[in-house]
């Protein structure tokens, strides 16, 4: 094999034609990812309002045990004890709360800007896992998110929503605001 030499060599991108076409495709996207990442992070819209609860049902379902114990349709069954007993307040694993919000413009609370709905499913430590849907009146935001009973602050994050809202992702922050209410940071992508 005669190896060659000085201006007689081929470019790698010629002697190798697949690794040519592959590093002129990874810098071509670089180029079209660089300015559309820009753009996202630049096109981003921060929306903030703020809620008050209104309502609020809470779903102990502690009484579903017992209420088979007597009266099974499945006959004589005995449940073994639980392993663990619950010491202090609820919420308890497997308890569910439904939490309703009148949604507001401004910290003052005097614009209405809609309503939201949150159904959280409680698992162990007081964590819950909620689903929530904001009403506004342009359009609706889906959202979710796990935090304990106890937080001031937690974030949830966008999954979707209709109308202008359609496909939206993003983030939400929660944290306290004035007049016993909670502040939300919206940022939509």
């Amino acid at each position: 094999m005669k190896r060659q030499t000085g201006s007689a060599r081929k470019p790698l991108f010629v002697s190798f034609p697949l690794l040519g076409v592959g590093l002129l495709s990874v810098v071509v996207f670089s180029l079209w990812l660089l300015p559309a990442s820009a753009q996202g992070a630049a096109g981003a819209r921060v929306l903030t309002l703020y809620s008050v609860a209104t309502a609020e049902q809470y779903v102990n379902n502690a009484d579903d045990r017992a209420r088979g114990k007597g009266n099974n349709p499945f006959g004589n069954f005995r449940d073994a004890s639980a392993t663990v007993t619950h010491v202090g307040g609820a919420p308890f694993p497997g308890d569910e709360a439904l939490f309703k919000f009148s949604l507001f413009a401004d910290a003052s609370l005097d614009r209405s800007a809609g309503s939201a709905i949150f159904t959280c499913q409680y698992n162990f430590n007081k964590n819950a896992y909620c689903d929530a849907v904001y009403q506004l009146a342009t359009g609706t935001l889906f959202a979710a998110g796990a935090f304990n009973y106890d937080a001031n602050s937690f974030a949830l994050a966008i999954t979707g929503g209709s109308g202008p809202y359609f496909g939206s992702t993003g983030g939400i922050q929660v944290s306290p605001g004035p007049k016993h209410s909670q502040r939300l940071a919206l940022t939509l992508g």
